[in-house]
């Protein structure tokens, strides 16, 4: 059973802690603030339990979901990692108060749970409730970043982040 929903982060709105993060996890130390180009699958690669970001880059049917890990920065963490990446650009802090991470081209692979709540952004306003099979998540762009919630080594839940 799919079971579709809608939820939206607004740009005040602070997004949940990352979960500690695997041995394969990227670093602010080397930032693209884009998903990668060249990106090579894995088997089976898992998750710990927990919330997960990353961009979408496939959904086979209704058993896995294959996705980029990055890290979404927000706050101190954001600023220090921008600086970092950016020092002559003349901005100390980045555009809306987050930065995205994604120094590492390896994909996961993980298996969804039998129920799997969707939750997407609406397109008017974050608040706004857009719901859509669990397919057609496919059809969104490599830039679309959403938060897997991991329980059992299953992905239970995916919710679009909203970005301004």
């Amino acid at each position: 059973m799919i079971v579709l929903g809608t939820t939206a982060c607004s740009q005040q709105a602070s997004p949940p802690p990352i979960v500690a993060a695997t041995t394969q996890a990227p670093s602010p130390s080397a930032a693209a603030s884009a998903p990668s180009a060249a990106v090579k699958a894995t088997p089976a690669a898992a998750l710990k339990d927990g919330r997960w970001p990353g961009y979408l880059k496939k959904i086979d049917g209704d058993t896995a979901v294959t996705m980029d890990l990055v890290e979404f920065l927000t706050g101190d963490a954001a600023i220090k990692a921008w600086q970092k990446k950016y020092p002559d650009s003349g901005e100390d802090v980045p555009p809306n108060d987050y930065f995205i991470v994604n120094d590492n081209t390896k994909v996961r692979v993980l298996p969804l749970a039998d129920a799997v709540v969707v939750r997407i952004v609406g397109t008017n306003t974050p608040e706004a409730d857009k719901q859509v099979p669990l397919a057609d998540l496919g059809k969104l762009r490599d830039s679309t970043l959403f938060w897997y919630t991991v329980k059992g080594g299953q992905v239970t839940k995916i919710e679009e982040q909203f970005l301004p």
